[in-house]
Formats: C-alpha cells, sequence, structure tokens
C-alpha cells in the first residue's frame, strides 16, 4: 500500500514538472510571437494586402424593405436567417439564394436573430 502512494507520488511530481515546462514554453512562445510585426509572423504581405481590401459584393438578396440587422448561418452552413425592420424573418438557401421561409413578426423591432446550431430547425429572435 505504501509503495502505490509512493508512485502515485513520484508521477505526480513527474506531471507537476512536464506542466512547469510546458509553461515556461507557453510563455517563451507567447513573447516571440509579441516581438515579431504581422508581416513577419504570416512571412509575406500579400496575405495582410488581401485582408486590408475591402469586401466584395457577391449577391444581394433581395425580399427585405426595411433596413437589416441581423443575419445568422445555421449549423449545417445552408440556410441563413435575415432579421429586418420590416418586421420579418427570411429563412435562406444560401447555395441557390432563395427564401425558403418568410415569417412575419408582431414588432417591426426586430434586432437580432439565431438559428438553433444542431437541429437547425428553430429559429430565435429578439429586439
Amino acid at each position: 500500500m505504501i509503495g502505490a502512494i509512493a508512485s502515485y507520488a513520484g508521477k505526480i511530481e513527474a506531471t507537476k514538472t512536464k506542466i512547469e515546462k510546458l509553461r515556461t514554453q507557453i510563455c517563451d512562445e507567447k513573447q516571440r510571437i509579441i516581438g515579431l510585426d504581422a508581416s513577419s509572423f504570416f512571412g509575406y504581405d500579400a496575405l495582410l494586402t488581401s485582408l486590408a481590401s475591402q469586401p466584395k459584393v457577391r449577391r444581394t438578396l433581395k425580399g427585405h424593405f426595411g433596413k437589416v440587422y441581423a443575419m445568422h448561418f445555421s449549423g449545417n452552413s445552408r440556410d441563413l436567417v435575415s432579421a429586418s425592420q420590416d418586421g420579418k424573418l427570411i429563412i435562406w438557401n444560401s447555395h441557390n439564394m432563395m427564401k425558403s421561409h418568410s415569417i412575419p413578426l408582431r414588432s417591426s423591432w426586430v434586432m437580432t436573430c439565431a438559428f438553433e446550431q444542431s437541429r437547425n430547425d428553430l429559429v430565435a429572435c429578439g429586439g
């Protein structure tokens, strides 16, 4: 019994030593990264210039008559819900950009919306 306790104590001490070494390595790596500028961190400036460029409009979804306040993708990345000042939630199929459902709401002040991420069959909104 005492031998087993001693072997566990040795394993615990070895694990504590490994943890301290890993903490030191993490701190050293953080200091190394902080000391780098972004272009040397990524290795080239082309990535930074592409990230800094303005986003391009790929498609325009037409269906709301008011300002769109929020959009959210479903967990399957196929469906998209949008909430607008016109008092509607619209669920879009992001593959063909067509409306799947239009949900009229009691209030026109809808400030946010979200998909339930696991089953993708519930939508929530609030404002």
